[in-house]
């Protein structure tokens, strides 16, 4: 892979996303944002009329929804745009206008909700049987839930309005995490001797750099210079917390956490449960590391060390094709029609490939109704970065599957679903790669992958979630977020999820800063999904690997569903009950016992 980053117009057009499919031009984009200009006026015209017919609820329904709908689609061009170059202030600008336009034409929807709720109990239950109103129940019957939260109409819509400031703080953390910070990082040089300026997009690499003076070079350079800005990320993160409390306070939730997660109807218990287990399970993983530390020969190990492999990977950097027939062939038990789809997708272009300069960090799967399932990737050749594009493309099937199956008011499924799918095809794309090798290297290096899998996505993110509810009931209970408590509470929750096997001196003390670059800090409670999505894909996979009768065909329907059901109820159509600990505890037993293969492989003394 070439260490030079290139800008954005010097990117092939194969290696690029086909966002043209959207709209073929700026003008194009133009013409059908001028149509949005009259949405907020011709919506207003259902004011005070909601409860005449269901014929006229049907009306503003379907106004409402067409409405949405264009706006989703003019935003999904601005913001993957924008992501290929965040320093471009073209479409950063274009990307604020659909914002704004949004807003004014929420603000205008939102007498909808409160003039809905006035509709008497008894006469909306038999409206939503009637032929008018059926198609959109269970739409509408979502919205109803929302009875005893919801406010005012000129309540409601003061805090449609407020959307456009309070989304500020994710907006120049954005800024600052993917283009300011990453433009002031320093060079490290690389184990062959090559200057080598460092980026959000090689960090992780160099993680995995066998050479330890590499690993460290790039450890201290990252949170060197994520130490500069740890005042203003600390009042960035201040601020989104805070608005979290405040919009859960304002529609009468006893709390940021139980507000977040209302809209998937889940009950606390699932989100502390998965805590609970992990603490429970905290000796697998000191087991795990302590395992590191032996098989790497150290007699002290440093957070640099924790994402280097144990077993060297016998193969060396993968091209994006081989990352894609590696795809195609895992998913495979999952069918023709899923692999052909999938292939026509990567042929479509509905990926963009490798880091530019200024592209968004990271990884996505995006899109809209009206798009295809894009992916944005940031490709470096490694084994993590195919399980990579297999994640996204979990998700990109998910949604694909889901739209071409439910109407649009229904084609989005929850956000508690959104890991499965993704978490799923990293399992069968491990499963194939241990299933045809009999190299006692690689196999060693597959489970230590799987391991770290688990360490990531299952105690990593719950150790996430840890810190971010701790954060929130601190605000909640007066408290501010200053730099200081921000560094210290995280370190603390650190050193509890990686026990003893580190030396925690100055350069591992650093990752006290770390809280200061996780984007999901402001996603809301996101982060707990990533751990449940892995539980619920290692009970799925393993159904299907089996070759259990129905497990193909229960997954498919699952992805088929969109929000037909709850999130709860679809995933116990796949057999995954996650209102019980059963689903975490298996996972973290297969973590237990994947260690013990690992631990019988390589026999460390």
């Amino acid at each position: 892979m070439s260490k030079e980053l290139r800008n954005r117009t010097e990117v092939p057009l194969n290696d690029r996303w086909a966002v043209e499919a959207i709209y073929a031009s700026d003008e194009a984009w133009e013409k059908d944002f001028s149509i949005t200009d009259a949405f907020a006026d011709s919506f207003r015209q259902w004011t005070g009329r909601l409860s005449e017919s269901p014929g006229i609820l049907k009306s503003a329904v379907e106004e409402m929804l067409s409405q949405n709908r264009l706006i989703a689609k003019l935003s999904t061009y601005t913001e993957m745009k924008r992501d290929e170059d965040l320093g471009n202030s073209h479409y950063s600008g274009l990307s604020a206008k659909i914002s704004s336009r949004a807003v004014s034409v929420r603000t205008a929807h939102s007498f909808f909700t409160p003039e809905l709720l006035s509709i008497s109990q008894n006469t909306i239950e038999s409206w939503l049987v009637t032929p008018e109103l059926a198609p959109y129940r269970i739409w509408l019957e979502n919205i109803l839930r929302y009875r005893p939260h919801t406010l005012s109409d000129k309540e409601e819509k003061l805090i449609a309005m407020s959307g456009e400031i309070t989304s500020g703080f994710s907006t120049v953390f954005g800024k600052m995490n993917n283009v300011d910070m990453p433009a002031r990082l320093p060079e490290i040089v690389d184990e062959k001797g090559h200057a080598v300026k460092l980026t959000n997009g090689n960090f992780a690499a160099f993680l995995q750099n066998k050479d330890r003076r590499v690993r460290k070079d790039a450890f201290e350079g990252f949170y060197g210079e994520i130490s500069g800005n740890i005042a203003t990320q600390a009042a960035l993160l201040e601020g989104q917390v805070r608005t979290n409390i405040f919009y859960a306070r304002v529609q009468k939730h006893s709390s940021a956490l139980v507000s977040s997660l209302f809209n998937d109807k889940v009950s606390t218990r699932v989100y502390d449960s998965l805590i609970d287990s992990v603490h429970n399970n905290l000796p697998t993983l000191y087991r795990y590391l302590d395992l590191r530390k032996k098989a790497l020969g150290f007699d002290s190990m440093h957070l640099y060390d924790v994402q280097v492999p144990i077993v060297p990977e016998s193969k060396g950097e993968y091209t994006w094709d081989e990352a894609v027939h590696l795809t195609l062939e895992a998913v495979a038990p999952l069918g023709s029609y899923y692999v052909n789809t999938l292939k026509k997708g990567f042929e479509d272009r509905w990926a963009d490939k490798y880091e530019n300069t200024g592209k968004r960090s990271g990884a996505y799967s995006g899109g809209c109704f009206d798009s295809y399932p894009y992916i944005l990737h940031n490709f470096n050749g490694t084994l993590r970065s195919v399980f990579t594009l297999a994640h996204e493309a979990g998700h990109s099937m998910h949604s694909l599957l889901s739209k071409n199956t439910q109407p649009y008011h229904m084609s989005s499924y929850k956000i508690l679903l959104a890991e499965v799918a993704s978490t799923t095809n990293e399992m069968l794309l491990v499963d194939l790669l241990l299933k045809r090798t009999e190299d006692r290297d690689e196999k060693a290096y597959l489970l230590d992958h799987l391991l770290s899998k688990f360490k990531s996505t299952l105690v990593r993110q719950t150790m996430f979630a840890e810190f971010e509810k701790y954060i929130h009931e601190h605000v909640e209970a007066g408290g501010s977020l200053t730099p200081d408590f921000l560094n210290e509470a995280y370190l603390k929750i650190v050193k509890l999820y990686h026990g003893n096997s580190f030396a925690f001196d100055d350069i591992d003390s650093a990752i006290a800063y770390e809280w200061s670059r996780i984007p999901h800090f402001y996603y809301n409670f996101y982060v707990y999904k990533y751990a449940t999505g892995l539980a619920s894909a290692v009970d799925i996979s393993s159904r299907i690997i089996a070759g259990e009768k129905g497990a193909v065909e229960n997954f498919i329907d699952f992805l088929r569903g969109g929000s037909s059901k709850p999130p709860l109820d679809l995933l116990k159509g796949t057999g995954v009950d996650l209102s019980t600990p059963l689903p975490v505890n298996s996972a973290l037993q297969k973590m237990d016992s994947t260690l013990t293969e690992l631990e019988d492989l390589i026999a460390v003394e």
